[in-house]
């Protein structure tokens, strides 16, 4: 033990703060936008860029390049900081949406619009993990103890609050009175990626001049970014966070690419399709709003990641049995709200977690490496979900709302097995979840030693 006297006067939160959490939570909005774009028409999509797999492959390829690239910005942020990787990401993100935007104009031939809006999807794809891992580092160096759960839930939450707009929007944008109207789509979707380039004008330092909390302090040292990745691998409680919350997050992004489909084949139109993936989000904004304020209140990390994730898995398997019946609009939405609502509180507060599990590690290794896990298991999800469909009967064939021409009829498809495979690892991961995740808050209980003038 050694004693440190302790001042309040040496830790102070800036005005600029909000400042920085309008362009972090802005940067993943759009990037959001960019993701899950085609998600929502993907039977336009496919039939517009002349490739059966377009909309999956505009979906996928956001999660395999946030692997590799996903190390490089675990590494950039930790070494040079939030404004940089901010630039990087918000650059990547205008830059490709500029190249989709001019592949899906009409006066480009058919034949060669799917290579260049993969292309500028996958510039986009490479800003993805630079912008997602911000959060936890802004919370961390920018707010006060108090304001960090909800500062990382207002600029994590908007990736996925990006995702539900565009979801909702697409199908607006695209339809069976305008199937061809990817430009103006297009347009609207770079126009708001202009706005965190505006924004950057205004991100001109990684840091404060002072530090927002005893964490954050300059005789705190984070090991190098190999020492981090081995002390996360090396905490048990890290390890069963980052598979289980990873799950989710891939389980989430398998529902998106699923929703759409699976809804259609029961002859739901587009516009509740839309809604549904709509109503998931925002239904999770207000649950993952509630639970940072329980959080920073009371510090309730584990048991309030425990109740929504069980609560979730009701959801999910009621949602599950609905999606393979007609006509029953009002248990789909229940089913949708109640899992958005609970699903969605457990990924704030899970990467908050997952800094306090590995305190002194940097945010952005621990919380990168969360999210990395995540998007290969929702690779497996996707592929694997993908795998199973089957064939529509006759019924289904003769309601369904998802083409409407008969040489794209052998697209539609029916997802009763990959929903019953996607509920059996949602309810693994919450089995697993439950048993073994029980945290020690070393972050939190350095700061109230630093306060108590106590360091170990």
């Amino acid at each position: 033990m050694i004693s440190t006297p302790f001042n309040s006067d040496d830790y102070r939160v800036y005005p600029k703060r909000w400042i920085y959490l309008l362009a972090v939570s802005m940067i993943n909005f759009s990037n959001g936008n960019t993701w899950i774009t085609y998600a929502a028409i993907t039977f336009y999509t496919n039939n517009y860029y002349s490739n059966n797999n377009a909309a999956l492959f505009f979906n996928v390829i956001f999660m395999v390049l946030s692997i590799p690239v996903g190390f490089l910005a675990c590494w950039w942020i930790d070494k040079f900081g939030l404004r940089s990787a901010y630039h990087i990401g918000t650059w990547a993100n205008f830059i490709g949406n500029v190249i989709r935007l001019v592949a899906s104009g009409t006066f480009i031939d058919p034949s060669i619009r799917f290579p260049i809006a993969i292309t500028g999807q996958a510039i986009a794809a490479f800003a993805q993990p630079f912008v997602m891992f911000l959060p936890t580092k802004l919370a961390a160096y920018w707010f006060a103890d108090n304001e960090r759960a909800i500062a990382n839930t207002l600029s994590s939450m908007s990736n996925p609050i990006g995702i539900a707009v565009m979801y909702s929007l697409a199908p607006v944008f695209v339809n069976k009175t305008t199937p061809n109207n990817f430009f103006n789509m297009n347009i609207a979707v770079t126009a708001v990626a202009c706005i965190p380039v505006i924004l950057s004008l205004f991100i001109t330092a990684s840091k404060p001049p002072t530090p927002a909390t005893p964490s954050r302090d300059e005789n705190v040292e984070s090991p190098s970014f190999l020492n981090g990745v081995i002390l996360c691998f090396k905490s048990k409680t890290f390890v069963v966070l980052a598979i289980c919350l990873g799950g989710g997050v891939g389980l989430f992004n398998a529902l998106y690419n699923n929703l759409q489909p699976a809804l259609c084949v029961k002859g739901y139109s587009p516009t509740f399709n839309g809604g549904m993936g709509t109503l998931l989000i925002m239904s999770g904004l207000v649950g993952a709003a509630i639970s940072g304020i329980i959080v920073d209140k009371w510090g309730k990390f584990e048991k309030v990641m425990k109740v929504s994730f069980c609560v979730a898995g009701v959801a999910a398997a009621s949602l599950s049995i609905c999606i393979n019946y007609e006509g029953v609009e009002w248990w789909v939405v229940l089913s949708i709200f109640v899992f958005g609502a609970f699903g969605f509180s457990i990924y704030p507060i899970g990467l908050e977690m997952g800094v306090e599990a590995t305190f002194p590690v940097a945010e952005a290794t621990s919380t990168g490496l969360i999210i990395m896990i995540g998007q290969i298991q929702g690779v497996f999800f996707v592929v694997m979900t993908n795998l199973a469909t089957g064939k529509p009967d006759p019924h289904d064939m003769a309601i369904q709302t998802c083409v409407d021409q008969n040489d794209q009829i052998h697209t539609v498809l029916t997802w009763k097995w990959p929903f019953l495979i996607w509920l059996a690892c949602i309810s693994v991961l919450i089995m697993s979840f439950v048993a073994f995740f029980w945290p020690k808050y070393k972050r939190r209980e350095y700061e109230q030693a630093k306060r108590w003038n106590e360091i170990e």
